[in-house]
């Protein structure tokens, strides 16, 4: 007796054509952040060749006819930019959570703090163990440590990371989230988001050894950076209290007025 698509039960994934919008993503599926380019790559790829791969999705609980995608979000939403009607689809009734992670990890489509966040979910919800996860999902326990520390990495760069994933490695990443102090961690960021930094360059620093190729010798300027952004944050406050000149009594504009003095004398 065949069994009804909305029915699935464990077992071979069915293989269906579906309508597109019976498809819907995820909302916690494991990628968060979709490249505009690389989409309109992928749909000019799959305009010339096709979809090559179908996508998996599961039954929607409590929606009768929809699927949630497990995995193929990007295809989807390619596909949706051709104006294509329908898709090939796996239907499965596994763990969503393991397989589109696994998925994720063979068709290397998601970034680096988005393997750590869906890695971080899957022990939350499963009570892995690190070494328990690593067996899961194919990887070792040092490699699974190695992506959750990732997620301790200060809070600015956790935001601002998907504008810069195509520049940054994931080894980098992975030095910066050794280093303890924040504002030191914030310095070399913005180093690497300006292209002067590299992996040798950042272990090299936390060994306390004195770069010597002349690429990794702005290194030396760390230090000014993080003084630059208490400069920063003291202006910045300053700002907020909307303080005008009127409001400032004579020895607070005399203390002002010296250190434009000496910001203009070390700037020559």
């Amino acid at each position: 007796m065949s069994t009804h698509p909305d029915e699935a039960t464990p077992g071979p994934p069915l293989i269906l054509s579906l309508a597109i919008d019976r498809l819907r993503p995820r909302p916690d599926q494991p990628r968060k952040y979709f490249d505009l380019d690389a989409l309109d790559e992928l749909a000019s790829s799959m305009a010339r060749v096709g979809i090559l791969h179908p996508l998996l999705v599961r039954v929607a609980d409590g929606e009768l006819g929809l699927y949630d995608i497990v995995a193929g979000e990007r295809r989807w939403r390619a596909a949706r930019k051709l104006g294509w009607d329908w898709l090939p689809v796996l239907v499965t009734a596994g763990d969503v959570d393991e397989i589109s992670l696994i998925e994720n990890l063979q068709r290397q489509e998601l970034n680096a703090l988005e393997e750590a966040g869906a890695l971080q979910r899957l022990m939350d919800k499963h009570h892995y163990t690190q070494d328990a996860l690593g067996r899961a999902i194919g990887r070792t326990q040092g490699q699974i440590s190695s992506t959750l520390r990732l997620l301790t990495l200060h809070p600015d760069i956790l935001k601002t990371y998907p504008q810069h994933e195509r520049q940054i490695s994931r080894s980098m990443l992975v030095e910066l989230a050794t280093i303890d102090e924040p504002e030191r961690q914030m310095a070399l960021w913005d180093r690497a988001c300006q292209g002067s930094l590299t992996v040798r360059a950042i272990r090299a620093e936390k060994a306390g050894n004195a770069p010597t190729n002349p690429a990794t010798a702005g290194l030396s300027s760390d230090k000014v950076t993080v003084a630059l952004r208490h400069v920063d944050r003291t202006v910045t406050a300053l700002e907020q209290l909307k303080v005008g000149p009127s409001g400032l009594t004579d020895g607070q504009r005399a203390h002002l007025a010296a250190l434009s003095r000496r910001i203009s004398a070390l700037m020559g």
